[in-house]
């Protein structure tokens, strides 16, 4: 099996978690890598990503395992087939799924264009509600990990898995409550273990 970190720029933000799946399973049998299936009737690749990112939300940082035999050099072959803004940015021979999708517990983004703002004003809530995509209020401030201004950009490390906190909501949280417009987010790091 193959774990390898790649990135999704230049476009392939506005591709969907499915589309992108497809995207990596075009790329090893362009690559000639073959990728083992599962067994059963409706038989598919044996390809394990992270959870989905958000519709249009950069990132540098995504993980995927790939249960196939490949000896060489992975990121030049991968590199060379791959559509633009998938890139493999590291790899290594792993001896079992790395479940990113579980172990992934934390990310941290860079989001472009809010106003200024006292970090700490937030961090020191007991509580931040906001209604989520479904309708429902939710109080995210336990998902916010850290938040700082970094020159004109807005850093932050938000839950991911099981407590996820989509950072285009926080965003857009932060938007209504200090102003600017977010031109720009890209996550920068995923923080769990297996990763590298």
């Amino acid at each position: 099996m193959i774990a390898f970190k790649y990135t999704k720029t230049d476009g392939a933000e506005y591709l969907s978690h499915l589309d992108l799946l497809r995207h990596i399973d075009r790329t090893f049998r362009r690559a000639g890598i073959q990728v083992k299936y599962s067994e059963g009737f409706n038989k598919h690749a044996r390809i394990f990503m992270g959870n989905p990112l958000a519709l249009g939300v950069k990132s540098v940082a995504e993980f995927c395992t790939v249960d196939c035999i490949f000896s060489g050099d992975f990121r030049q072959v991968f590199n060379a087939y791959s559509p633009q803004g998938v890139k493999c940015l590291a790899w290594r021979q792993v001896e079992k799924n790395a479940e990113y999708a579980e172990n992934i517990t934390a990310c941290t983004y860079t989001a472009r264009g809010l106003n200024a703002f006292d970090e700490n004003e937030v961090l020191l809530k007991d509580g931040i509600i906001i209604t989520d995509l479904r309708g429902r209020s939710v109080d995210i401030r336990p998902r916010i990990y850290g938040l700082n201004r970094q020159g004109g950009d807005t850093v932050f490390t938000l839950g991911y898995g099981t407590s996820n906190l989509r950072p285009d909501l926080f965003c857009t949280f932060l938007q209504s409550i200090y102003g600017g417009r977010v031109t720009e987010i890209i996550k920068t790091d995923s923080i769990g273990s297996n990763t590298f």
